[in-house]
């Protein structure tokens, strides 16, 4: 029966090729081939230190790797026989790249020597070829398995600033943020152990909240949509991160308050994992910008109730006037809680959300652009009770029904109703909106 956190860690080798060549250390082992085990063990080793340092050149263009790789080919070029060049690829790796730590140096050197006994005829004091027992070929596989053959290579070189000045050149190319994630993945979060890629998301986070300077600012987009890649696909580990961490990650610039309470609106649970004083600042500054205020959902923590809240807010500041800073909401921001409110199931509260807001215009350019913005693309896909909540409020505000351009909007909005209710509205109810349409 083989042992379990051998075949386990097998499973985790990086390399492909090398996870078929280990094979046959597997089956030698369990057939307790232990001196075919070491020489086998060692030869893997050392082709995986060289795949690796192969993949750091072509995928990521590597200079010391590929300086490495150049010493060791006019090395086996000058000396095609000798055997030498093994121990000084060790060496070239050992003094330039992490891919070996000390300990993992010092385990592939003991491999190395167990190797030159096992592969050589040297005889033991009764004449015996060395062969060493099963203990010492076990301990040989654990330390070549944790220790070189289930990492990657991107973890021997400046993997963050490799990060960010990728980030910065692709950020033109690619603009779907699925092919994004998939870039990401393939390129960086699968090559890397969760300890390294937390790394990366420390120091992410910095420059997208906390460093103001022209290249983050410039680069401030594509960061944050990289944030998110990382927290998708750890989404527990990261939140636990944060609070471990609490400090730290409740610390941002208040320039990029906007983006902070855009990354909450998708991961709420983020705003537990800061400390009470960013919980204070961030509330307070929602709290006395009406725009703000719409945004931020996740204060509330369920999307329909926010509308609710929302539209009861609006409504006060309509008819009596408000308190806030700033009282204009944005297309933008109703936009983001009616995509929300959609992906969350509750289309009727999204769309009753858009012609609330609607009739809350405040001048006719307000009626004009959110007309554009929040009702026309969306006509067709109101039901008959929300088109028919739609008519009353245009007929309920003259700053829509009253401007110049409510002939031909309401005309397009009396050809949705007429459609919806099979010709049988009652316009009179209406007058105001009656008395503007025009074809």
């Amino acid at each position: 029966m083989r042992d379990f956190s051998i075949d386990n860690s097998v499973d985790k080798i990086f390399s492909a090729k090398t996870r078929d060549y280990f094979e046959e250390v597997i089956k030698s082992y369990y057939n307790d081939s232990y001196r075919s085990v070491v020489v086998m063990l060692y030869s893997i080793a050392i082709a995986d230190l060289i795949y690796k340092l192969q993949d750091l050149k072509e995928i990521y263009n590597d200079e010391k790797a590929t300086n490495i790789l150049t010493e060791i080919n006019t090395l086996q070029s000058n000396n095609p026989t000798s055997p030498d060049w093994e121990s000084k690829l060790i060496e070239l790796i050992k003094e330039r790249t992490n891919l070996l730590e000390p300990a993992d140096y010092l385990n592939l050197v003991a491999l190395q020597k167990h190797r030159h006994l096992c592969a050589h005829p040297v005889m033991t004091q009764n004449y015996d070829l060395y062969k060493p027992n099963k203990e010492t070929a076990r301990a040989h596989i654990r330390n070549c398995l944790e220790g070189i053959l289930t990492k990657p290579p991107i973890l021997s070189r400046a993997v963050f600033d490799d990060f960010l000045n990728d980030l910065a050149a692709i950020k033109g190319v690619i603009f779907n943020d699925i092919d994004l994630k998939r870039h990401i993945t393939s390129k960086y979060l699968d090559r890397l152990n969760f300890n390294a890629e937390k790394q990366i998301f420390k120091s992410l986070w910095k420059m997208t909240f906390k460093v103001d300077n022209a290249t983050c600012e410039e680069n401030r987009t594509i960061n944050l949509k990289a944030i998110k890649v990382f927290i998708e696909r750890n989404y527990r580990e990261y939140l636990d991160l944060m609070k471990s961490e609490i400090d730290y990650y409740s610390a941002f610039n208040e320039k990029f308050l906007l983006s902070i309470i855009g990354l909450l609106n998708n991961y709420p649970d983020i705003y537990q994992s800061l400390n009470e004083s960013a919980k204070v600042l961030i509330k307070s500054k929602i709290e006395r910008d009406l725009d703000l205020a719409t945004y931020a959902w996740f204060l509330t923590g369920d999307i329909r109730k926010h509308i609710t809240k929302t539209l009861r807010r609006r409504s006060k500041i309509f008819s009596e006037g408000n308190k806030y800073d700033n009282i204009s909401i944005t297309t933008q921001s109703i936009l983001e809680l009616y995509e929300t409110a959609v992906q969350s199931g509750f289309n009727n509260d999204a769309n009753m959300f858009l012609i609330e807001m609607f009739g809350y215009s405040m001048n006719y350019d307000n009626a004009d652009t959110r007309y554009d913005s929040l009702i026309k693309p969306y006509l067709d896909s109101f039901s008959k009770d929300e088109l028919k909540a739609l008519v009353k409020n245009v007929n309920e505000n003259s700053q829509i029904y009253d401007r110049r351009n409510a002939y031909s909007t309401n005309w397009q909005i009396k050809l949705a109703v007429d459609k919806a209710s099979d010709n049988d509205f009652d316009y009179d109810k209406y007058s105001n909106f009656k008395s503007s349409i025009r074809q």
